[in-house]
């Protein structure tokens, strides 16, 4: 939240980023329209995460919609900007945007889209088509880049003497084109563990050594050394793992832990076409080794 005061009126500007990994299409389905606004304001886009399979010299357009819903009697129309931006995750699991056709794995200059510009009204839903234009010459991978819709800033009016709070929406539709012969790798590099008075956070590194995005799919238990089990999480969809790069995206176990030696399974499933994969670590609990934890066999494949 950024607040500015100038004479007697204060505007809070909050830039909002929505970036979902939940949404797919690909080149041959039509992007779904937007479902009915929901109750209260917002700007939201459908698809949020573009997916297409494509071959080097082929074309496709997609469009993505923009759905401007608003609770207030009073709501004005709104103009919008949009702009390429490429992208990536960092081993964080952190989204970081650069200037379009920096990175290696662009295909921010692939892309053509139409409004570039226009005013949104409250209560419709606003139409943007993205061509993809794949060059003969690419790369067998995935490429990245960004459509970001954002508000412009002298669409903002101040009204005087009053205070005022002013909501910019950025958002981003993600593209992942993927080109050629596509490989997937993954593997389970290393495994941590520590404990809090009231949790134990796991840290696994997951690598894709691949040209295209892996979605793992992963769950936890901990077992005491009696071996029974103490705690486990369900098993869920991580973020995915871009290509060539590495994620240690912690995992939180709501879990408080008498002192003791426990034993901790992480078992991925990288769904690239190979074996499950289970990681064992050992973690010490207590006064004279709190949130110790010693690793033994990091990585190996699970039993059948």
């Amino acid at each position: 939240m950024l607040a500015l005061t100038k004479t007697t009126n204060r505007i809070a500007l909050c830039f909002c980023l929505f970036f979902v990994f939940s949404a797919s299409v690909v080149a041959q389905t039509a992007p779904q329209a937007v479902s009915t606004p929901k109750s209260g304001s917002g700007i939201s886009l459908a698809p949020a995460r573009i997916e297409m399979e494509m071959r080097p010299g082929t074309e496709a357009t997609v469009v993505v919609d923009l759905d401007y819903h608003a609770a207030g009697e009073n709501s004005q129309p709104v103009r919008i900007v949009a702009s390429l931006n490429d992208w990536t995750l960092n081993r964080n699991g952190e989204v970081e945007f650069q200037k379009a056709n920096t990175l290696p794995n662009s295909a921010s200059g692939w892309l053509i889209y139409s409004p570039a510009e226009t005013t949104v009204t409250p209560g419709n839903v606003h139409s943007i088509r993205v061509t993809i234009s794949v060059p003969k010459d690419a790369t067998p991978g995935d490429h990245l880049s960004a459509l970001i819709v954002e508000q412009r800033p002298d669409t903002i009016k101040l009204i005087q003497n009053r205070r005022q709070m002013v909501v910019r929406y950025r958002m981003a539709a993600v593209f992942y084109i993927k080109v050629g012969q596509l490989t997937r790798r993954g593997s389970l590099e290393n495994l941590h563990a520590e404990a809090s008075a009231d949790s134990v956070r796991l840290i696994p590194t997951l690598k894709n050594q691949g040209n295209s995005a892996i979605r793992p799919v992963a769950s936890a238990q901990i077992t005491n050394a009696a071996g029974q089990i103490v705690a486990e999480s369900a098993e869920n969809e991580s973020l995915p793992v871009l290509a060539g790069s590495e994620l240690a995206k912690p995992l939180t176990i709501e879990k408080a832990l008498a002192p003791g030696v426990y034993n901790i399974k992480y078992r991925v499933d990288f769904q690239d076409g190979s074996r499950p994969t289970e990681g064992v670590t050992d973690l010490v609990v207590g006064s004279a080794a709190a949130n110790a934890s010693s690793a033994r066999g990091d990585a190996k494949p699970a039993k059948p």
